[in-house]
C-alpha cells in the first residue's frame, strides 16, 4: 500500500477513518451533479439579467448617454498589460516572504478599515446621532 494513503493525517477514508468522528460521507453523482449545476446557475444567471438590463438601458438612451465601451485597441493591449500585472505579482510573490506580505496586507486592510471608521463617524447623521446620545440622561445607574 502506498504510504500517503495509509497516512492518518491526509483524511483518506482508508486509514481507518477520523480520529475525532468528523468523517466526511461519501460524494454521490446525484451531490456532485446538484453542486456543479448550482454553480452554473449561480454563474450565468447574473450576467444574463446584467445582459438584459443593460440592453433595456441602452434602448431608452441617446448615443451620448451611453456608457464608455471598449475600444479595439484597448481590447489588442489588455492581454499585454494583464499579463504584465501576472508576472509583476509572480515575482513579488516569489521575491518577499510571506511574513512580509502579511505584513503589508494586514497594514493595507488596517488603514482602510481606519478611513472607513472616520468616514462613518464624521457622516452628517452619525454626528447629529452622537449629539442626541450624549444629551440624553443615564438612567438606571443607581
Amino acid at each position: 500500500m502506498d504510504s500517503a494513503l495509509s497516512d492518518p493525517h491526509n483524511g483518506s477514508a482508508e486509514a481507518g477513518g477520523a480520529a475525532n468522528g468528523t468523517a466526511r460521507p461519501p460524494s454521490t453523482p446525484e451531490g456532485i451533479a446538484l453542486a456543479y449545476g448550482s454553480l452554473l446557475l449561480m454563474a450565468l444567471l447574473p450576467i444574463f439579467f446584467g445582459a438584459l438590463r443593460s440592453v433595456r438601458c441602452a434602448r431608452g438612451k441617446n448615443a451620448s448617454d451611453m456608457p464608455e465601451t471598449i475600444t479595439s485597441r484597448d481590447a489588442a493591449r489588455f492581454p499585454i498589460i494583464a499579463s504584465c500585472t501576472l508576472l509583476g505579482l509572480y515575482l513579488f510573490f516569489k521575491i518577499f516572504s510571506q511574513e512580509y506580505i502579511n505584513l503589508l496586507l494586514s497594514m493595507y486592510f488596517f488603514v482602510l478599515g481606519i478611513l472607513a471608521l472616520s468616514h462613518t463617524i464624521r457622516s452628517e447623521g452619525s454626528l447629529q446621532h452622537l449629539k442626541q446620545l450624549s444629551q440624553e440622561p443615564v438612567q438606571g445607574l443607581g
